[in-house]
């Protein structure tokens, strides 16, 4: 059963995040408006019960390097962050945290390019998903991780194979200059604020 002190405190942090433009502005209102009405957030069976859920991206960047960790997802055809659905009363940064060490066996410190250390997502999106599974709506809370992208990535002992083809350390500029459906939908968006943050 969900806990309502549990989705109080998600929509609190939801709320708390700065939109980067009137897109990120809306799904933060739908998404608070969403919990507030008693619907249930949290996926419950494969793949679309409820048909509306929350889902936690693990991105790992070198904000330094100007560069993100991105994997070639078997199923989805894109490259994507790490990440997966947020269970039953989960916290989301908990979440965040548990798939980066269940999928690519890390576990990395969050981090937030305004230098504000918060347990909020840095950024929200809600995304039709129709491509590899029962049509549903993933509303996706984005986490950023901090790693350097000049030391050689291991899974530590974690068999990534599983979901993933490969991996890239792409470029900032190499993302927002290859077509976006190679990506999630929103990625460009994301690419941008996040150097928005850094300045």
């Amino acid at each position: 059963m969900e806990n309502k002190l549990i989705k109080d405190k998600i929509k609190n942090l939801i709320s708390s995040i700065p939109p980067y433009d009137q897109l990120e502005k809306n799904h933060i209102e739908n998404t608070c408006d969403w919990i507030s009405s008693n619907a249930n957030i949290f996926r419950i069976k494969k793949d679309a019960i409820p048909p509306k859920h929350l889902v936690s991206y693990s991105l790992v960047i070198d904000p330094e390097q100007e560069k993100v960790l991105l994997f070639d997802h078997k199923k989805a055809k894109l490259m994507l962050p790490s990440g997966g659905h947020i269970e039953i009363n989960e916290m989301p940064l908990i979440a965040a945290k548990r798939e980066l060490k269940e999928e690519i066996g890390v576990s990395l410190k969050s981090y937030y390019p305004d230098k504000k250390q918060t347990e909020s997502p840095f950024f929200v999106t809600v995304t039709q998903i129709g491509w590899i599974s029962e049509p549903h709506i993933d509303v996706s809370l984005w986490y950023l991780f901090k790693e350097d992208s000049t030391k050689p990535f291991t899974s530590n002992g974690n068999d990534y194979s599983n979901e993933f083809d490969d991996f890239h350390w792409l470029s900032f500029d190499e993302v927002l200059t290859t077509p976006i459906e190679k990506f999630d939908p929103h990625m460009h968006r994301l690419i941008n604020k996040i150097r928005k943050y850094k300045k």
